[in-house]
């Protein structure tokens, strides 16, 4: 889902850049799914499976360790993939990161 409301998108963004010994690496493009979407997931396992490992490879190609989203759902669909997969990428929400610095 894209959302217009570009205070939104650069809100997060802004409070990253802030925290100390963080360098933040947009994967691209940002604004595609993760694949959760409540039950769209159940509905439809293999696209939905098939939209986590794309976001996954966004985020590889990054080279970022840790990815950081405001979506619990994403971040759990995310999370259980690399899992899965063996992958030592960890995810956390934008008040975790915050909390913790």
């Amino acid at each position: 889902m894209r959302c217009a409301n570009s205070a939104f998108k650069s809100a997060p963004r802004r409070l990253l850049a802030k925290v100390r010994g963080l360098e933040l690496r947009e994967m691209q493009p940002a604004e595609e799914g993760c694949g959760f979407g409540g039950t769209f997931s159940v509905k439809f396992a293999e696209l939905s499976g098939a939209m986590a490992r794309t976001k996954i490879e966004s985020i590889l190609r990054t080279g970022a360790r840790t990815v950081v989203s405001l979506d619990p759902s994403c971040l759990m669909q995310i999370q259980g993939v690399l899992s899965r997969s063996g992958s030592s990428l960890r995810t956390l929400h934008l008040a975790e990161v915050l909390a913790s610095r």
